[in-house]
């Protein structure tokens, strides 16, 4: 579910809030002394070759669950 930021107009005051697209637009409608604040969306970095480091125990869970589901998308270490 999308993340709304509202700005109430008199006072300053923003409110986050979770909110499918159609409640959205019924809290508008239901408030309009709040209107919304468009904000640039949350990224995610996702960085190739970084260096994670495990331990040897995950290691051989990770082994063990690799012989027992036969697929090749879990990722070694």
């Amino acid at each position: 579910m999308p993340l709304y930021n509202f700005r109430h107009k008199q006072s300053g005051k923003v409110l986050e809030i979770d909110l499918p697209i159609q409640e959205r637009e019924e809290f508008l409608d239901q408030h309009p002394e709040y209107q919304q604040v468009i904000t640039a969306p949350t990224t995610i970095v996702h960085e190739r070759g970084t260096n994670l480091r495990v331990s040897d125990g995950f290691r051989e869970s990770l082994s063990r669950v690799k012989e027992t589901y036969k697929i090749n998308n879990i990722k070694s270490y």
